[in-house]
């Protein structure tokens, strides 16, 4: 391909992080046998040697005069507009680029804010028949940028805009960009175009650097510029840090870089200055920290650091993108972080552990990136990312709530599957203005919505032909025939419909179309266990008829590995693994002070208020006069008998996620109802240490003792929540490995292999026959 690359920055030197993306995506495109012409806005001033590395390094750069005085905000809010920083003289050049025969197969543009320089390549017509792909490399996130950097207390600098500008942007490519992986989520809410995630691995090609020899010290380092998030973060870091503990303990921490130039140094902190290559920093250090906070984008110091062998500790927002496991790289903010350092110089046995890690994690994430490298050097596999498939999702409850647990898998089912597939909305009810934004941000901006308004009773209505009993009791005759024409007004790929309860929607799909079933539950397997305990499920429905109506469904859905494996035995090849999946959040914070806090969450079923009529009857009494405090949410608070001690109930919360981060404890006392209990990996993904039952747990293994207690009867609960209220280390390990747990199981990378299944098949490929298994195995 003719590549033709528009950039605000130059890819020489690669002394900054986005110097350093720009080179690795233009190296990786040379090195797949493109074409590269640099069109570069000369508003970095950037020296004669240089200029003249970037010429040796692509087929043609071309160079536009630009003058940032003009760069002054336009809109109403004090943000800049979409083409604030377009001018004449890149605007003349783009003309003549345009013009050019033979023409560009591929416009690279970086940042959004040069957006318009798609627009000088037209759409394909009688003139111009061949299409320029045109792919927009956001590299950072800019809508709202300058309300995330006021929150922090700082003056937004660069350029910022809109969220409404930014989609504008994004429609003028035809593919986007991201940098790292919860980026392109937060794109997908509202781009109009498909977005891929493209990572960023250093270009050069240098071995890690060997482990620093053994002396009975331990150093950490960092290295930062003196610009105000790096300074901010740095500051709150140290204040945190017990710097004289460190130095009595045998550790150092050195600082590399301007950001520390109004710093002097002390006991346990030594400061190096600028440093001409990182590794001045690396090579003397046993582990790097990035205390990041705030900001958007990949960070990528991190990853440098990963690429050059040293383990990394940091932040939830140093390590964005990055998914790692261990809370080491997971900590709420820069003074978390401190407290984990802390514990890494006390306890040298957590270090090794680490390294492991830190190497694992970079093995992965760098082969990642490389095959999403190929994939933007391949004019075929970019084609088929623009041509996703149109997926219906089917379903009469308010997901975007996100209240309740069904509420919370179908929110996290929709965000997994807009990364593969543009999604449409039929829902059996009504849609307030307010509930279609809060639904659209969950269905991403490719969405259209569809309600159906009320749907009227229909007592003498004639139901179609093949219904089972169950079917004719759940029926809503009124939606039949309102799905019916929406299917024929607009034809999907897929349609999945939430619930067995909505199955008899399948009698008014007439044309060639993927039918998708995510079932969230075996209802009749449930409703079983209610029965065993003398309680009646809100669905039933036998065995047989269960399986007769999933036999009619392409493919199923199923949440959970023994629900899986249950299905998948009696209807095989036709069932996907769909796990319930839960966003990168950070450790929970806990309380900073007071009693401990223990949390149930929870909603207003029978086997919840069961649970917690047990848990308050049987448990609490013997922990209360420990000192703690039971904290339970959700509907199911309703049934908190009043004048408990030690017992607070708080309704309904508006975001369960601030809740479980104020817990330092997670109880799942449920003793019967089947299905993946949504709370237990809630608890989990939080990094809280847990006492589960073994019905809390169905569908969960691996993790009992370590990353949750698994708790057989009323004594051992009560023992297993006694130690960990009593014993702060015993929370600290517990969480550490919960946290693991959570992330490796239901961080949101683990619902995309089905997601990527699924729009396959939604395209007509079929799936891979299944490998056989070697003997042994």
């Amino acid at each position: 391909m003719r590549i033709l690359v528009v950039s605000p920055t130059p890819s020489h030197p690669q002394d900054a992080g986005n110097r350093a993306r720009i080179h690795a995506v233009l190296s990786g495109l040379k090195a797949a046998g493109h074409g590269i012409t640099l069109c570069l806005l000369d508003r970095e001033k950037v020296a004669p040697e240089h200029l003249d590395s970037m010429r040796s390094a692509w087929d043609e750069l071309i160079l536009v005069p630009h003058d940032r005085s003009l760069e002054k905000p336009s809109l109403p809010d004090g943000s800049f507009g979409l083409d604030d920083w377009i001018q004449p003289a890149l605007e003349d050049a783009l003309v003549g680029l345009a013009a050019r025969r033979p023409g560009f197969d591929m416009v690279l543009v970086e940042y959004v804010f040069l957006s318009r320089a798609f627009t000088f390549f037209p759409a394909p017509h009688l003139r111009f028949p061949a299409p320029v792909l045109k792919v927009l490399d956001t590299h950072d996130q800019f809508g709202g940028r300058d309300k995330r950097l006021r929150a922090l207390g700082l003056n937004p600098s660069f350029y910022f805009t809109t969220e409404a500008e930014e989609a504008r942007g994004f429609g003028r490519a035809d593919l986007v960009l991201a940098i790292q992986d919860e980026e392109r989520e937060a794109f997908d809410a509202y781009s109009p175009k498909p977005v891929l995630t493209l990572g960023h691995v250093p270009a050069e090609d240098r071995p890690p650097l060997a482990p620093r020899p053994p002396d009975g010290r331990f150093v950490i380092g960092y290295l930062g510029s003196s610009n105000p998030m790096n300074t901010r973060a740095l500051g709150r870091f140290l204040a945190a840090l017990d710097l004289p503990a460190l130095a009595a303990a045998g550790a150092e921490l050195r600082i590399a870089g301007s950001a520390a130039g109004h710093l002097a140094p002390q006991p346990g902190l030594t400061l190096l200055g600028p440093v001409a290559d990182p590794d001045e920093l690396y090579a003397t250090v046993d582990l790097v920290v990035n205390p990041h906070e705030g900001g958007t984008g990949l960070k990528i110091k991190t990853v440098e650091a990963l690429a050059r062998g040293r383990p990394v500790a940091g932040t939830a927002e140093a390590f964005a993108g990055l998914a790692p496991q261990l809370p080491f790289q997971a900590a709420a903010d820069a003074p978390a972080l401190a407290a984990l350092v802390q514990r890494l110089v006390a306890e040298p046995a957590l270090r090794p552990g680490l390294a492991r890690d830190s190497a694992r994690l970079w093995q992965g994430y760098a082969a990642r990136v490389a095959a999403e490298q190929r994939h933007l050097a391949s004019p075929a596999e970019l084609r088929l990312a623009m041509q996703r498939p149109r997926t219906l999702l089917v379903t009469d409850l308010r997901f975007w709530e996100e209240r309740l647990g069904n509420h919370a898998r179908i929110a996290s089912l929709a965000r997994a599957a807009r990364s593969e597939m543009d999604l449409d909305l039929f829902f059996l009810g009504t849609m307030s203005e307010t509930e279609q934004d809060r639904a659209r941000k969950i269905l991403g901006g490719r969405c259209r919505l569809f309600p159906t308004g009320p749907l009227p009773a229909t007592p003498e209505a004639i139901l179609p032909k093949g219904l089972t009993p169950f079917e004719r009791r759940s029926t809503i005759a009124a939606a039949l025939p309102l799905f019916a024409r929406h299917l024929a007004e607009n034809p999907p790929d897929a349609v999945v419909l939430e619930y067995i309860r909505l199955s008899y929607l399948r009698h008014a799909i007439a044309q060639p179309v993927l039918k998708v079933l995510d079932t969230h539950d075996i209802m009749s397997l449930r409703a079983r266990n209610f029965a065993h305990f003398g309680r009646r499920h809100f669905i039933e429905i036998s065995v047989q008829e269960e399986l007769r109506i999933l036999s009619d469904f392409d493919q199923l859905l199923a949440i959970q590995q023994d629900e899986f494996a249950w299905l998948e035995a009696l209807l095989p090849g036709r069932v996907l693994l769909a796990p319930h999946v839960v966003p990168l959040v950070p450790r929970a914070a806990g309380s900073a002070e007071g009693p401990v806090r223990i949390g149930f969450l929870g909603g207003d079923s029978p086997m919840n208020r069961d649970g917690l009529a047990w848990l308050l009857d049987q448990v609490w009494p013997a922990i209360a006069p420990l000192g703690a405090e039971l904290h339970v949410a959700g509907q199911v608070s309703a049934a908190v008998p009043p004048g408990r001690a030690g017992v607070v109930a708080h309704g309904m919360v508006e975001r369960p996620e601030e809740f479980l981060a104020r817990l330092d404890i997670g109880v799942n006392p449920v003793f019967y109802g089947g299905g993946l209990k949504i709370k237990t990996v809630e608890y989990l993904c939080h990094g809280l240490p847990s006492v589960l039952t073994a019905e809390a747990l169905y569908g969960l293994s691996g993790g009992a003792g370590t990353a949750y207690a698994l708790a057989e009867d009323r004594a051992g609960f009560v023992a297993a929540l006694a130690e960990l209220v009593l014993d702060p280390t015993a929370r600290a390990r517990m969480g550490d490995a919960a946290q693991a747990f959570g992330r490796r199981h239901f961080g949101p990378a683990a619902l995309a292999p089905a997601m990527r299944s699924l729009a396959g098949l939604a395209r007509g490929i079929p799936r891979p026959a299944a490998r056989p298994r070697a003997a042994g195995a």
